[in-house]
């Protein structure tokens, strides 16, 4: 199955419209991609090593910089 991506204006009628007709053809289906969880994102790459903990708050660039 391939799939389609589409980036559209939904002010524009004529690009709502033929979205609409598209997919009132029957023929293909839409698909909602849920929101990234920012938490257990940022819970996945604590427990993987991917984050990096500062010593020293006061001046966090000259820390990451050394």
């Amino acid at each position: 199955m391939a799939t389609i991506t589409l980036n559209y204006n939904a002010r524009n009628t004529i690009a709502t419209k033929t979205v609409e007709y598209i997919l009132s053809l029957g023929v293909f289906r839409t698909e909602e991609k849920q929101p990234a969880d920012s938490f257990n994102k940022s819970i996945k790459e604590m427990e993987s090593g991917k984050t990096y903990r500062l010593k020293n708050v006061e001046n966090p660039l000259a820390e990451i910089l050394q």
